[in-house]
């Protein structure tokens, strides 16, 4: 039995999915794309039954790769049962998803999840509500397991079954509706004539096997007549027509509860209004800035004097039971790649981590997304670019996946570049605040956050009027503000976090002893000496760091890491002025994205867009670092 897991992002898809196989599931990338989706068997009640939990969606007609894959893997697969994940709390957009897949003739089952919710909200007439629809439909939780076991009986029976509900649109489109079915009433079609003949008029053809060719021609030709007659396209017609047909049915089924709104609402309202908001994302900006220069630099100092009373004598005797140059080499190596990780790592980057999950856990995230839409546009992005641009400020390579949720590829774009030139990731964070933030103080971080704000916004409006084209609209569910729940903060943290001391120690450790070899053995003035007029000339640093530049293409935080290796200490303030470590902060918060960032902007941007996007990158870097230190010999 073959059953598709479907639904909107944010309903508990995953969660279902999670509860209904438990372990042995397998993720996969859909073939040609970076999408993933999961995949697992499992007996019920001895007969085999194969789970496949799609990206979440609000659509099946064009959209984003996510929406694009689901559709396709619908399209290419022969369902025993779709199981659609509804959100009784935000009913109407997983009844229009419903609407999509009734028309198309798939056998429903719906999974009404976080029923709990929506009993304190007043009452859901579930029951009424499978009539209407002409469905099955399971209450659910799925975070506690409520209607686990009903939802897996009703799969067993067969419970899902092809509906008769049908969508009432427009006048205009019914009588289209009609002439097209006349047209195809022969044709052997692997969709029902309504379905098929819909999504024909929403310009989507992927649904449309079977019918004559020269249909969708002349499909196209209504569709352009009624965007001259309506001053819209059809298929936000119809769209709108789905979504008042959802808003009737939800009053017909709903009873929401009048109560006066609790304090939390009241203050989820403040965070939207831009006159409140704002002063409220600036005051939750300057707070994550505080805790990182100042709880950051409390670890930093901790850690190392701990590890110093540790380790005492043992990489000195290391180096001795070794022996010679090699013996030196190795053992200063190890130590300085433990004394960079528990300076950078822990203060900075987990700190960073732990943070952002609280602020995801929060629910605060959307309302950001929202209170700076109008922003936003300006740029030549909507909203929800933000989320892309936050998760950058942990690692660029999420970032880069994510901005798949951005529908037009120009958009990408713009928003690829602005993350690879203007959005610090953690490990740039760790490298601004650790050393000019920690050496130097708040107000020399804020000014490299001021100008990286600055290039954001130059950048978005250069390549907005470059590229010329206007953003799409955006579509977000809010969640309600909460309580960030501990388990699931450490879970993310510790998920994040587990790369840097998986992929970026060995890194580390094995460069910091070529290091020190190259050092040992005279070779690393050969590197130096050739390019100090540009590192000492122009930028106006000690000649050694452009060993540090060059690794932090590996990545970033090695930059940082290498400071340590490279002058034998971790007080930075010893051996550089704080001008020297701005410009150096500088560089490395604009520079050009680390292997795996540009290997993933490869994937989803293409070779040449990609090594535009670096060299830009690199170019502006270098042009800020030699500007700022022009400017701090003037003054």
């Amino acid at each position: 039995m073959e059953v598709l897991l479907v639904g909107n992002p944010n309903v508990g898809k995953s969660v279902v999915f999670n509860r209904l196989t438990g372990v042995g599931t397998i993720s996969s990338n859909y073939s040609g794309t970076t999408v993933d989706y999961l995949r697992a068997d499992m007996m019920v009640n001895g007969k085999k039954v194969t789970f496949t939990d799609l990206p979440g969606i609000y659509s099946l007609t064009n959209g984003t790769e996510d929406q694009l894959v689901a559709a396709k893997m619908l399209h290419s697969a022969n369902p025993d049962c779709v199981l659609v994940v509804a959100d009784a709390t935000r009913l109407e957009p997983s009844l229009v998803l419903i609407f999509q897949l009734i028309e198309l003739g798939y056998p429903i089952l719906v999974a009404m999840n976080m029923m709990d919710t929506a009993r304190k909200r007043g009452e859901l007439d579930v029951v009424k509500l499978s009539k209407i629809l002409d469905v099955p439909i399971v209450p659910t939780v799925a975070v506690t397991g409520e209607g686990m076991e009903e939802l897996l009986k009703a799969l067993d029976t067969c419970a899902a079954r092809r509906s008769d509900f049908k969508v009432s649109y427009d006048s205009h489109i019914e009588a289209y509706l009609e002439v097209m079915k006349l047209g195809i009433a022969e044709a052997e079609l692997k969709y029902p004539v309504r379905g098929a003949s819909i999504k024909l008029l929403e310009g989507d053809e992927q649904f449309t096997e079977g019918v004559p060719k020269d249909l969708p021609v002349q499909v196209r030709k209504l569709r352009e007549e009624f965007r001259k007659e309506h001053d819209e396209d059809l298929e936000v017609h119809i769209n709108r027509d789905r979504y008042g047909e959802a808003g009737r049915i939800i009053s017909e089924v709903s009873r929401p509860n009048v109560q006066p709104r609790t304090r939390v609402q009241r203050l989820s309202d403040l965070t939207m209004r831009p006159r409140t908001g704002i002063p409220i994302l600036i005051a939750v900006l300057a707070g994550v800035l505080l805790t990182m220069i100042k709880l950051g630099g409390f670890l930093d100092e901790t850690l190392l004097s701990l590890y110093s009373d540790v380790v005492g004598s043992f990489f000195s005797d290391l180096a001795n039971a070794i022996g010679g140059e090699l013996g030196i080499a190795l053992a200063s190596g190890l130590d300085l790649s433990i004394q960079a990780i528990l300076s950078i790592v822990i203060p900075y980057i987990l700190l960073f981590y732990l943070i952002l999950a609280l602020l995801e856990d929060s629910g605060y995230l959307p309302r950001v997304v929202v209170l700076l839409d109008g922003v936003m546009h300006k740029i030549g992005l909507h909203g929800q670019a933000i989320i892309p641009m936050l998760v950058g400020m942990g690692c660029n390579v999420p970032a880069i996946l994510a901005t798949r949720v951005i529908e037009s590829r120009r958009e990408r774009l713009i928003l690829g570049t602005i993350i690879v030139m203007a959005v610090p990731c953690s490990a740039q964070m760790a490298v601004i605040i650790g050393t000019v933030g920690n050496h130097g103080g708040v107000l020399y971080v804020m000014a490299i956050l001021a100008i990286l704000l600055g290039l954001v916004l130059v950048l978005g409006r250069l390549l907005h009027k470059a590229l010329r084209f206007e953003p799409t609209s955006l579509m977000i569910e809010i969640p309600d503000l909460s309580r960030p729940r501990a388990d699931n903060v450490l879970k993310k943290t510790g998920m994040r976090v587990k790369e840097f001391f998986v992929i970026a120690f060995p890194i580390l450790l094995v460069g910091s002893m070529a290091l020190e070899l190259l050092n040992a053995y005279g070779w690393l003035d050969k590197l130096v000496e050739p390019l100090a007029f540009f590192t000492e000339g122009f930028l106006g640093l000690p000649a050694i760091l452009i060993i540090a530049l060059i690794f932090g293409v590996l990545r970033k935080e090695m930059s940082f890491q290498l400071l340590v290796v490279l002058f034998g200490t971790a007080n930075l303030s010893a051996v550089m002025t704080v001008e020297q470590l701005f410009v150096f902060a500088l560089v490395m918060a604009t520079f050009m994205p680390c292997m795996s960032a540009f290997a993933v902007m490869v994937r989803e941007y293409g070779i040449r867009d990609s090594l535009i996007m670096t060299l830009s990158s690199i170019v502006l870097a270098f042009s800020l670092g030699g500007l700022a230190n022009f400017l701090f010999g003037v003054l």
